[in-house]
């Protein structure tokens, strides 16, 4: 695989009616950057939907998990026992994936933790990976969760899933790509508790000192997908002033330029 700065969407749903019925995929967020390979909260589908887009998750120098939820880290596992022979692979996970209590459950299994340089996290860390420095950030959601504000030549931020709160925008301030996981639309009579809706991610631009140069939203529920992404996404924009469009399965995105890249992508798009 050549060096390349870029983002790809190995799946776009999320919430478990969707992660069931696999309306929409759930691989999470493979990332390229500085040549730094990352992949971000890997549900279902992560090495299926790779294979079909003809990229390859070996070297991967990192594996991100936000929260313990099944469709963000279903495939952890298998990921990180593909990278068993990697002295230098790195799990950066909310601590709950790796440490459970009574309140949560097993994600990621001991063997698999000891096959790893593991980082159990909260809030507030900061972790080098290679030409990368990924900091870890507070999100409010139904489970423990944290967000990553992931930076080199360019920065990449990753709120989670969780509802909007006040201040959570100076964590994501200079990103140039902010990614959200929005999974109720506007008008939202269908208010999904912990969960970011389409009011949440204007609160959440607007509030920025320096708002980013594209925001991208993803993870969608039936409800969003019934109130069509691409309205959904016409509606931040012109409330945020910020470039915004929704991801696709399989969207491929450079990271330098902004520019989506279709051809070869159009069978993948859910």
């Amino acid at each position: 695989m050549k060096d390349e700065n870029q983002i790809i969407f190995l799946g776009t749903g999320g919430g478990r009616s969707i992660m069931f019925s696999q309306a929409r995929r759930t691989g999470g967020i493979f990332i390229e950057l500085d040549k730094t390979r990352l992949l971000i909260d890997p549900g279902p589908g992560s090495l299926t939907t790779a294979k079909e887009l003809g990229l390859s998750l070996r070297g991967l120098d990192a594996l991100l998990v936000s929260h313990i939820h099944p469709d963000h880290s279903t495939d952890a596992n298998a990921v990180i026992d593909g990278h068993a022979d990697d002295e230098n692979f790195i799990l950066i996970a909310e601590k709950h994936v790796v440490n459970p209590t009574k309140e949560t459950y097993p994600v990621i299994s001991r063997y698999h933790q000891g096959l790893c340089k593991k980082y159990a996290v909260g809030p507030g860390e900061k972790i080098k990976v290679k030409n990368l420095t990924i900091t870890t950030t507070p999100a409010r959601h139904s489970a423990p969760a944290v967000g990553f504000r992931i930076a080199g030549t360019k920065i990449i931020s990753y709120p989670c899933d969780g509802s909007y709160f006040r201040g959570q925008e100076k964590y994501y301030d200079s990103s140039d790509i902010l990614i959200l996981n929005v999974l109720a639309p506007f008008p939202n009579d269908k208010k999904m508790a912990k969960h970011m809706d389409v009011e949440d991610a204007i609160k959440l631009i607007n509030a920025m000192k320096d708002k980013p140069k594209l925001v991208i939203i993803q993870h969608f529920s039936f409800y969003m997908l019934r109130a069509d992404v691409r309205k959904q996404a016409k509606i931040i924009e012109k409330k945020t002033g910020v470039k915004c469009i929704p991801a696709r399965d399989g969207m491929k995105l450079d990271v330098d330029s902004l520019g989506v890249e279709k051809k070869g992508l159009e069978k993948f798009i859910g």
